[in-house]
């Protein structure tokens, strides 16, 4: 009997939440057993895979963008249509009516079974209005696989009876090997901040008002942030105008940040919203406890409040600046959500989401 054949449809394989999932979902599937092809749109690579890889040529930087999204899409048609796949798990954002709609025609009908993945808890994202011409199209894929429970519910309620629930997983072992590598800077205590620069949506300028007003920076414990985007610049000026020019690190894109998770004394994020975000549980575990705005959704999955971290009131930089005192201050409360840190996500480890995925497909699909 022939192995299950199982494509991926992912951005790219760097530089995201969701890519970073798809690769872990790429090593895990490949591990049990399927044949497994990544499609990705753009060729960067930060993460690692399993599987056939097929780059479907679009760049940011050259050609005309509609005539490269045709080619990208014709070859994905072409790969799918003569690759007799059982399976295709999608992991991209899904808001073009005319685009899903070229997918619904041409990609999906050509495969038995189709997993929706859907990071964030805005569904139109992933669902493309009119929702009444795609909610039953979407009631009928196989499933759409939704990163956290607050994401799942809301799919119940409108009506989505095929959302299942599959956390992000960890990689345990990788990350104990990139964990122990070096720093460039060395015995300089640092809290830390990661995530995209191109929009507002990570709110850096909450976590740098919010350390600048802290205990942090009299006792000389540093702010490093790691990320790239367009607007870095205005996030370096507001660094210096409150001050802090000299001891808030830029460190950009890091393709091993865990080797800073490790050596952070603690972790801060202050997004508007998150799906299941991976930089938290990341953190936990690197053993480094966290501080994140209580947003939708996610946070209050991961962080059990005094417990393995400290969650905060959404958008509320005052109470971010004094949990971020609070964890350096006060030394029970630290030691004891480091102890937790590691173990508390330790039910999201790649053997148990591994499966998960197993349970679905055997269930569902296969």
């Amino acid at each position: 009997m022939s192995k299950v054949s199982i494509a991926i449809i992912t951005p790219s394989l760097g530089n995201g939440g969701a890519e970073r999932v798809s690769s872990q979902v790429s090593i895990f599937l490949s591990n049990l057993g399927y044949d497994v092809t990544v499609f990705a749109a753009y060729s960067n690579q930060d993460f690692q895979f399993k599987g056939t890889y097929v780059h479907l040529g679009l760049d940011k930087n050259k050609g005309n963008p509609f005539s490269l999204m045709r080619r990208s899409f014709f070859k994905l048609f072409t790969s799918i249509k003569n690759g007799s796949f059982d399976i295709v798990v999608d992991f991209r954002s899904r808001r073009i009516f005319f685009i899903e709609t070229l997918f619904h025609l041409f990609i999906y009908s050509k495969v038995k079974h189709v997993f929706l993945t859907i990071h964030l808890p805005l569904i139109e994202k992933y669902i493309p209005r009119p929702w009444f011409i795609f909610k039953p199209i979407y009631k009928r894929a196989t499933g759409l696989i939704a990163v956290s429970q607050a994401i799942n519910d809301n799919l119940t309620v409108l009506g989505y009876s095929n959302s299942k629930n599959i956390k992000n997983a960890i990689d345990f072992g990788y990350i104990d090997d990139k964990k122990h590598e070096a720093l460039d800077f060395s015995n300089i205590p640092y809290v830390l901040a990661v995530g995209r620069m191109d929009d507002d949506i990570k709110r850096f300028d909450h976590i740098i008002k919010a350390y600048a007003n802290s205990v942090l920076p009299g006792k000389g414990v540093q702010l490093v942030i790691l990320g790239d985007g367009k607007i870095k610049p205005e996030l370096i000026e507001l660094s210096k105008n409150i001050g802090g020019e000299d001891l808030i690190r830029f460190e950009g894109f890091q393709k091993n940040p865990f080797k800073y998770f490790a050596k952070a004394h603690s972790f801060v994020l202050a997004s508007r919203f998150e799906g299941f975000p991976m930089v938290l549980i990341e953190s936990l575990a690197c053993g480094t406890p966290v501080i994140s705005y209580d947003c939708l959704t996610g946070p209050s999955e991961i962080i059990n409040d005094g417990h393995n971290g400290l969650l905060v009131e959404n958008g509320n930089i005052a109470a971010l600046s004094t949990a971020i005192s609070r964890m350096h201050s006060d030394e029970k409360l630290y030691a004891f959500c480091k102890n937790n840190a590691r173990q508390s996500v330790d039910h999201l480890a790649m053997e148990h989401i591994q499966q998960q995925w197993l349970t679905l497909l055997e269930t569902t699909a296969v």
